[in-house]
């Protein structure tokens, strides 16, 4: 009995941390979301706020495993990076297109979407 009780408080602890390391994120969302060095650079160069054609404010933030994309006041979403001109939302329905000058550097941007987005 003596040794059911001096492991009974590890099992107890053990089982605590499994139950929050599954509830934090799904695996899928532990995933990169961001490309290749090469193309990483690339679209680091292309962080920054835009302003669209409707008035709304889109913003683009590079991390180094994550891409963020915020459309007006909305908290950043994780994107997938499709390439260095190209952002994919998580739901495949909207997309961010760079256009860029010979430098590299972003001239301008599309947001594209296959529904209505308010």
């Amino acid at each position: 009995m003596k040794t059911w009780s001096t492991l009974r408080p590890l099992t107890l602890s053990a089982a605590l941390l499994a139950t929050l390391t599954l509830t934090t994120a799904p695996a899928s969302a532990q995933e990169p979301t961001v490309p290749a060095v090469s193309e990483r650079l690339m679209l680091r160069q292309a962080q920054g706020e835009y302003l669209l054609e409707d008035g709304r404010t889109l913003k683009v933030h590079v991390g180094m495993r994550r891409v963020g994309v915020a459309l007006d006041e909305s908290p950043l979403e994780d994107w997938k990076a499709a390439g260095h001109e190209l952002l994919v939302s998580p739901d495949g329905l909207r997309r961010v297109r760079f256009m860029r000058n010979a430098d590299g550097s972003v001239s301008s941007i599309a947001f594209e979407t296959d529904r209505v987005v308010r």
